[in-house]
């Protein structure tokens, strides 16, 4: 099987997939006449969707904004602090046992102190949404730059490079698949601790918006402002898998 086909099947399949999956979502909802309340069918979604772009727009723009700002941050966080951490073996081994259990602790139990410390707001949500994202990112670095060949390492010790000469070198460059495994993860928890902040104390967003219709017994609206919501997070996805790829190319892979 060549590339073109590859790429063709990877995209073929899971569309025809997912147009199954609509095409019997419909026709259940209608044998079965389901109340619009309970189960609307995919055409009152896409209604909706229409009737109500304009909002849907308008509440997707700081869900966003929160999103890639809390991204952007932890990456710079996780990427930073593992990068320091690497360095000295003895603040690594105090520091990192640290961030393992803090990282066995259900985030969401996070949430309330951090609306407390922060507020009601962008800036809870931006803490949130970065404290969410951070781990992953953080040990997926540390887990490349530990997986560093041990070989080139010494060579470069042996060359007498200086500590940073090497990191840059041979550790940055290893790490580089893992990074990119957890920027992929943390993406998507960033938009998962957004919408938590918005449910819990927001006044705008696609969360605070599927609290407001679900209140109403707006199912339709709440499906539709799911479908933004997920589509939001396949572009944030692809925007990262995007960088990977750019990445391997100018690597030569």
């Amino acid at each position: 099987m060549d590339a073109v086909t590859a790429r063709l099947r990877a995209a073929i399949l899971p569309t025809v997939f997912a147009v199954s999956l609509l095409v019997l979502w419909q026709a259940l909802v209608v044998i079965f006449q389901y109340p619009k309340v309970v189960m609307p069918a995919p055409t009152d979604i896409a209604e909706a969707f229409v009737t109500n772009f304009g909002t849907l727009w308008q509440q997707m723009l700081p869900t966003a904004r929160d999103t890639i700002a809390g991204f952007l941050l932890a990456t710079v966080l996780a990427v930073g602090i593992a990068s320091l951490l690497s360095f000295n073996r003895l603040v690594r081994d105090t520091i990192y046992p640290i961030v393992i259990v803090l990282q066995l602790v259900p985030k969401i139990a996070w949430t309330p102190l951090f609306i407390v410390w922060a507020g009601i707001g962008w800036p809870s949500r931006l803490t949130i949404a970065t404290f969410i994202a951070f781990f992953p990112i953080f040990i997926s670095m540390m887990a490349g730059l530990e997986a560093a060949d041990r070989s080139l390492v010494r060579l470069s010790t042996s060359l007498t490079a200086s500590n940073w000469r090497t990191f840059w070198l041979v550790r940055l460059p290893a790490s580089m698949p893992y990074l990119f495994s957890g920027l992929k993860i943390g993406v998507t928890l960033a938009v998962i601790g957004v919408i938590v902040a918005e449910f819990i104390s927001s006044s705008e967003g696609l969360g605070f918006l599927i609290q407001k219709s679900a209140a109403l017994l707006q199912t339709d609206m709440i499906l539709a402002a799911i479908a933004v919501l997920c589509a939001l997070g396949l572009a944030c996805y692809g925007v990262v898998h995007a960088g990977e790829l750019g990445i391997r190319r100018w690597r030569g892979e």
